[in-house]
């Protein structure tokens, strides 16, 4: 409710409102007109059935931005039962990020190093993934889509229920492609990487440098010589699009990438700090920007405080830790590359940095001064004379 009471106010509805309204009016097409509105999800050119049906969207904008089709006409199937209110459609997406948590919680459990409490707090009560993750728009799909694909994969590595494994990629693999297709690029490369790795399970990240490397070279030769397509240009048209975008949480003089190898590779440190560092205290020009800044310093915070009060010891890490780590790091270096929008990054880095808050979680010592205080007893009953005991208290000793 928080989410929309915010976008409400301050954005005078924004994304949410839309889907919502537009959901609403295509549900009650939906209600009266059924066979227009299946060949409408289905992105046919389906003849409207009089001037009063509402006509969103069209066949064409089925390819041009299949995510907000997709959202739009899924929420408009729940039109009979929510008739249009805004809490109802948050109760259902509610239901979906808590099976989303409970997911990941099934996953981190059995794969990292964590007290119950921090366990639990990194599933349920990271601000920053809750609230993203918590209004009518496309990331809380993205979430429970990403989850079942990290479940169906340790149950893959368990070969445990491999039957409702395989269902659950299926259903994940959907879910994914519907709203932001482009994710299952970043995920195939580590998913081949991270199968290479159950086989091959010694230097993990020089099988993850090489996979990745074949992949996108591959990749790029392939569209080209074979299809005719230029990634390099679509991903520069893309980050244009992204400019062109107006709005107070701008990022001034971002540079334009040229569809090329170098202009890219020249731009991925700046890439890291828009999506890792942005937006800084003294660029914050309101509230939420302040909530924005204050989060990624946090993040910050406790990869410095991970990596210097670390474990000593460490058991062999589960290999989908690795796949994690690779998929969060593209995803994040995507959308430093693209997106110049504070408020849109933050939004698209929430997953992204949640996940990565679990695994840094689990490389802290949070028994750091346990050990010592205790090393400190052993050390000073071990320095005491057991000469200096009479025979009395030696026996009361030994019992």
């Amino acid at each position: 409710m928080l989410y929309g009471i915010i976008h409400y106010t301050y954005f005078k509805g924004g994304d949410t409102f839309i889907y919502l309204s537009e959901s609403t009016l295509l549900g009650r097409t939906f209600l009266s007109h059924p066979n227009y509105y299946i060949g409408s999800i289905l992105g046919w050119d389906v003849s409207v059935p009089n001037a009063i049906v509402f006509t969103y969207p069209d066949a064409t904008i089925f390819w041009k931005d299949l995510g907000t089709y997709m959202l739009v006409h899924f929420h408009a199937l729940l039109y009979p039962f929510t008739l249009g209110h805004y809490h109802l459609h948050i109760f259902f997406i509610a239901t979906i990020g808590l099976f989303a948590s409970l997911n990941f919680y099934n996953i981190f459990r059995q794969i990292l190093e964590l007290p119950k409490f921090t366990l639990i707090v990194c599933c349920f009560f990271l601000p920053s993934l809750t609230f993203w993750t918590a209004g009518l728009h496309k990331d809380v799909y993205i979430y429970f889509g990403l989850s079942l694909f990290l479940l169906s994969l340790l149950e893959f590595q368990q070969k445990t229920r491999l039957s409702k494994a395989i269902a659950k990629l299926c259903v994940s693999i959907f879910i994914i492609g519907m709203i932001r297709h482009y994710l299952l690029v970043l995920l195939l490369p580590a998913t081949i990487a991270y199968i290479c790795t159950l086989y091959a399970p010694k230097r993990i990240w020089r099988t993850y440098l090489i996979v990745y490397s074949i992949f996108i070279g591959g990749t790029l030769g392939l569209a080209k010589f074979i299809f005719g397509i230029e990634l390099l240009e679509i991903l520069a048209n893309q980050q244009t699009a992204f400019l062109a975008e107006v709005g107070g949480s701008s990022i001034k003089d971002v540079a334009p990438l040229s569809p090329t190898l170098g202009s890219i590779f020249s731009t991925i440190p700046i890439a890291f700090v828009n999506v890792l560092g942005r937006p800084f205290l003294w660029e914050c020009k309101d509230f939420l920007q302040l909530i924005a800044s204050l989060e990624i310093l946090s993040f910050l915070v406790l990869f410095a405080v991970s990596l210097a009060l670390r474990k000593q010891s460490i058991k062999s890490p589960n290999p989908l830790i690795h796949f994690i780590v690779a998929y969060a790091i593209t995803n994040l270096l995507l959308v430093g590359l693209l997106v110049s929008n504070i408020g849109t990054i933050a939004r698209y880095r929430a997953i992204a940095l949640g996940i990565l808050s679990a695994l840094l979680t689990h490389i802290l010592d949070f028994y750091h001064i346990y050990p010592k205080k205790s090393n400190q007893k052993n050390t000073s009953i071990s320095n005491i004379d057991p000469t200096s005991f009479s025979k009395k208290n030696k026996a009361k000793l030994l019992q």
